[in-house]
């Protein structure tokens, strides 16, 4: 009986951002040119799935027809280009993950083989998941900062569908008045300066026969919308939340009311509002997660201080909590709070001293000089094994008060607890230490100094949440301290993580 080889079953999968330059077909063709090109040298046999869609949208038809197949135990390896290609966001890489890890699926690409059944590989595919979803920001700001030019440097409106009583006119690229919608516009701004509501205003309209653009009958928010925006004023506006800044481009379209009408319409309103919208901040900062007791070593929560200041005005603030861990049994841990902003304040400072000592160690790389990188590794190495021996003694110590009564079963379950994840996270750090030094390389080191900088660059502009991402992913802690000891003075030490 002649026995058949089975060929190894690969999925391979190509993907296109509507975003990035070059044209779909030749893009997707030189992806999949590539995969099928190694596919065919290695004598697996395939299936090709390929589609032009954003890396952030989990829903794609073609990954979910691929993970399908995965799923049914189809496939035994997915070929990409590069793992951005599966996503670029952080949470769906880690479903990915999960899902490749129980279905043994190994990422091939080009240049390198993905294990993820291989912890050291699974964290390294964890960093560049996390450098991936940073530079699909920094494409989303690239866009931002194209859109706000067009508005301030261009004059140009810039929205994707014309606001009612325009039409685009894409020869030009104007917005141009639409005789027929215009006489709706005027008919709202009349009734609306001889004092009718929104919601009367509404109903006139609507009674006079006028529909919105989709054929649906006015409603009072949407006349308030129109109402309040500066487009019929011949204004255009692009608020950008991730620059932090705002363009108005003034005459760029013919206006439908005068700035007098508006003002006296934004009065009416105003006059008519019986309080004002009041919202809560909550608790945010860039070093949210990352604070750690200098006496306990634990975890540091964020509060705000509800002060208030003469004459009843608000002076709140938020601060570090004291913290309320227990040195031990008994002792009760005796570092106290301090403003929040004054720390955020240190580590931005220490950010541009850690630039500095980036770059340096950026001349070395370039010059294929690894040493001064390696004897940090070991350096950090040694300190973090010290600290897992140190915590490994607290588990034991802390075994020992239980066995010999001296601490009830709650209290040692929720110590220990605490103990356990310390040193998992320190288990951990050890690894990917140990994972780094023996993979060692110059040019791949330079590749991720250079996306450090370029965070440490772009911080300032930055929302407070990708702020803290990017503190996590370069600061292991922060340890913070403020006792007697100090003189009540804070002493802050930052642990950078090593690249």
């Amino acid at each position: 009986m002649v026995k058949t080889v089975t060929k190894l079953k690969v999925a391979i999968y190509v993907r296109k951002s509507r975003e990035e330059k070059g044209g779909a077909e030749e893009t997707l063709l030189n992806q999949r040119e590539t995969l099928v090109r190694i596919a065919e040298q290695k004598g697996y046999s395939y299936d090709v799935f390929q589609e032009v869609e954003s890396s952030i949208n989990w829903n794609r038809p073609e990954l979910a027809k691929m993970l399908e197949g995965v799923i049914h135990e189809k496939y035994s390896r997915v070929l990409v280009t590069h793992p951005d290609r599966l996503s670029r966001d952080e949470r769906d890489s880690a479903e990915l993950k999960e899902i490749f890890i129980e279905h043994e699926i190994i990422i091939e690409t080009p240049d390198n083989i993905i294990d993820l059944s291989d912890e050291n590989q699974e964290l390294m595919f964890g960093f560049t998941s996390v450098l991936s979803a940073y530079e699909y920001k920094r494409i989303r700001h690239r866009l931002n900062k194209g859109k706000y030019d067009a508005v301030a440097i261009k004059n140009r409106w810039i929205g994707s569908i014309s606001p009612i009583g325009y039409t685009w006119d894409k020869n030009t690229k104007q917005l141009l008045v639409n005789p027929e919608e215009k006489k709706v516009i005027r008919k709202i701004v009349e009734l609306t300066l001889l004092g009718y509501s929104s919601r009367q205003v509404a109903d006139k309209v609507n009674k006079l026969g006028y529909r919105s653009r989709k054929g649906n009958p006015f409603k009072g928010d949407r006349i308030l919308h129109i109402l309040q925006n500066r487009v019929y004023l011949g204004e255009s506006t692009y608020n950008s939340k991730r620059l932090k800044k705002v363009a108005v481009a003034k005459n760029t379209h013919e206006a439908l009311m005068t700035e007098q009408e508006f003002i006296e319409m934004q009065s009416l309103f105003n006059s008519r509002r019986s309080s004002q919208n009041l919202y809560s901040l909550g608790v945010k900062s860039c070093v949210n997660k990352l604070l750690v007791c200098g006496v306990c070593g634990g975890g540091l929560s964020i509060q705000k201080n509800n002060k208030v200041l003469k004459g009843n005005r608000d002076g709140s603030f938020y601060q570090i909590r004291p913290c309320r861990n227990y040195i031990d049994v008994e002792t009760k841990c005796h570092n106290a709070g301090f403003v929040i902003k004054k720390v955020e304040k240190a580590v931005r400072e220490a950010l541009k001293l850690y630039k500095k000592e980036l770059e340096q160690s950026l001349e070395k790389l370039l010059a294929e000089d690894t040493s001064g990188i390696e004897d940090n590794l070991k350096a950090n190495l040694a300190g973090l094994e010290t600290d897992l021996t140190k915590q490994e003694r607290k588990a034991k110590r802390l075994l020992d008060l239980y066995l010999d009564e001296e601490l009830d079963k709650d209290s040692y379950q929720q110590k220990k607890q605490t103990l356990e994840e310390t040193i998992s996270a320190l288990k951990n750090e050890i690894s990917i230490v140990k994972y780094k030094l023996e993979s060692m390389d110059a040019s791949a080191q330079v590749d991720k100094v250079n996306g450090i900088i370029d965070m440490i660059d772009n911080f300032e502009e930055m929302e407070l949440d990708e702020q803290n991402a990017t503190l996590k992913l370069i600061i292991s802690g922060i340890i913070f301290t403020k006792t007697a000891e100090t003189n009540k003075e804070p002493v802050i030490d930052i642990k950078w993580r090593e690249l």
